[in-house]
């Protein structure tokens, strides 16, 4: 008995039909999508007997794709302000709050002066022109901005279809740290002002070297570790929800151990009473009981400035740089630490710390001073 002879497939492009619904089809090019196939009255084709009229109704949606106009140019580029959006949408989900609503300012800001261009159009002087009406920023400020806005077009070229970043060769000013520290005279008047809440949120940041708002106000009781050393605060790379749990958490991976001298022991235990385990409280606090933010530690600590003439330069990341000097000269110890342990302490890579604060390090600048025949004095700094 001769075997019967398997029926050929139609070829891509063509109409085809479906025994399960006994109509007529084709499928669109690039996907496996079919799509019924009408006759002039808009009834579907049914029958398998139809195949010349199936061809047909193909042959007249062909046409009409081929008379019909493009799609304007301008709807299938990139804008500006689409790009930033692109962007923000990641970056509220991998970054920490406080960085993605600053940045989300900055971006708001530049969409404002020339979102509604093209990603052809717009050009580097666009950015400078727009950075050169921002004349209360400094340097530093100037580049994160520009950091910012080179992030979110490599982003899209590189998750999405943007071709090219119009702004990828745009330089950065040079990064001028202002790296000062609190003398102890005006740290006991930073205590005597301040309110008992802020108080101690300074002298925290004096004595563990946290960076304010990224580590130390984010601190609950489910972060303290207790070993027989001591005890210290663990901040993970990640935490459960994919963010980043600390400043450089994206950027290195690592977990973040801020050890506690015996002082910021005692007062993370008596914190921990008002604020345990499991309640999900920050253990520093505000006078409403409230997370210490930015902006209402910025507004604090100008009122204090204001109050004790402070020079202005000095604002609470001077706290982290106290405990950076002090660290390097002894003055807590009355031992001196190399570049190398201040960094781990701080969370910073050595190559950050000798950057920063060589300029504080006896251990490095003595020998300096020897080649040249004299003897450096070593003091315990303030």
């Amino acid at each position: 008995m001769a075997r019967k002879r398997k029926q050929r497939r139609q070829q891509h492009g063509s109409a085809w039909h479906w025994k399960q619904t006994d109509c007529w089809y084709y499928t669109e090019p690039g996907t496996r999508k079919r799509v019924a196939l009408f006759d002039e009255d808009g009834e579907r084709i049914r029958g398998k007997e139809n195949k010349e009229a199936a061809r047909l109704a193909l042959a007249r949606i062909k046409l009409v794709d081929e008379l019909s106009p493009p799609v304007a140019a301008a709807n299938q580029k990139w804008t500006v302000a689409r790009v930033f959006e692109v962007y923000l949408v990641d970056l509220h989900k991998t970054a920490n709050p406080e960085w993605t609503k600053q940045v989300q300012n900055w971006l708001n800001d530049l969409c404002s002066y020339c979102g509604a261009l093209t990603v052809d159009e717009f050009k580097k002087k666009h950015l400078r022109d727009w950075i050169h009406k921002k004349t209360t920023w400094n340097h530093n400020t100037q580049r994160n901005v520009i950091a910012s806005v080179k992030a979110a077009f490599n982003f899209c070229c590189k998750f999405d279809d943007l071709e090219a970043n119009p702004v990828a060769g745009y330089e950065k000013p040079t990064a001028t740290p202002r790296i000062v520290a609190f003398t102890p005279e005006e740290e006991k008047q930073l205590y005597e002002t301040a309110n008992d809440a802020f108080g101690q949120f300074i002298k925290a940041c004096i004595l563990t070297g946290a960076r304010p708002y990224s580590e130390l106000a984010k601190i609950t009781a489910d972060h303290v570790v207790e070993t027989p050393q001591g005890m210290y605060y663990l901040l993970k790379a990640r935490s459960a929800d994919g963010k980043s749990g600390h400043k450089t958490g994206k950027k290195t991976g690592k977990d973040r151990r801020i050890m506690l001298c015996e002082e910021m022991e005692l007062i993370t235990r008596k914190l921990m009473l008002t604020a345990p385990k499991g309640s999900g409280l920050p253990l520093f606090r505000s006078t409403h009981g409230r997370q210490w933010k930015r902006c209402n530690c910025v507004q604090h600590f100008c009122l204090l400035r204001k109050k004790i003439d402070l020079p202005k330069e000095k604002s609470l990341y001077a706290a982290r740089h106290t405990f950076a000097k002090r660290t390097l000269s002894g003055y807590y110890t009355g031992k001196p630490v190399s570049i190398e342990v201040l960094a781990g302490l701080m969370g910073n890579t050595p190559s950050v710390a000798w950057r920063h604060y060589a300029q504080w390090a006896d251990e490095y600048n003595s020998p300096l001073w020897e080649a040249l025949g004299k003897k450096s004095s070593r003091k315990n700094a303030g």
